[in-house]
């Protein structure tokens, strides 16, 4: 299954590389609309974000516009491939983590999972089941499997595949969002 999952991680991440720097941006302000205009984010009080990696959906863009009105949340990886969320606001430290991602530093303030009520989750590709292929830490199944927030997969419509190789650790997505629209499962 490992084998399976690393073939399908390469070509899906092969896709989203495909995409120019233009149509990703383009791509990554659609998504942001979207989201910023459904009910899960106008509800949500606290949103657990991601700061993107270069080729991912840049969802940066909607800290920037709600900065006032929403709280946000970043993951910090720790030693033992467990991830917890600290607040991200314009005055957060940030340093490289796990990954070569940037993360706040363990001097942000922590924000409980039980307090998230939107999981934006980044992902190398996901299915129409809500089968999240990720990058094959399991940071992220070891959080959504203890939360209750809604878990919202982000991703380029090219990231939507028909299957994603799926074993019973992996915690499936409540939904997905592209710059197609969002899909709920």
């Amino acid at each position: 299954m490992q084998e399976l999952k690393k073939i399908v991680r390469k070509e899906a991440l092969a896709k989203r590389l495909a995409l120019t720097v233009d149509k990703r941006h383009t791509n990554s302000v659609a998504i942001v609309t979207l989201l910023a205009n459904s009910d899960l984010f106008l509800t949500a009080s606290t949103i657990a974000t991601y700061i993107p990696l270069a080729s991912e959906v840049d969802v940066s863009i909607l800290q920037l516009r709600h900065k006032h009105t929403k709280a946000f949340a970043a993951p910090r990886t720790q030693s033992n491939f467990e991830m917890r969320f600290h607040q991200l606001n314009d005055t957060t430290r940030l340093e490289v983590g796990a990954g070569q991602v940037q993360q706040p530093t363990e001097a942000a303030p922590e924000i409980a999972l039980k307090n998230i009520d939107l999981f934006l989750v980044p992902l190398a590709a996901c299915d129409m089941r809500g089968n999240r292929l990720g990058f094959g830490r399991g940071y992220y199944d070891r959080v959504l499997a203890n939360s209750k927030g809604f878990k919202l997969g982000v991703g380029f419509r090219c990231q939507l595949l028909e299957d994603v190789p799926f074993e019973s650790h992996d915690i499936p997505l409540d939904g997905f969002i592209s710059e197609e629209g969002l899909i709920r499962f």
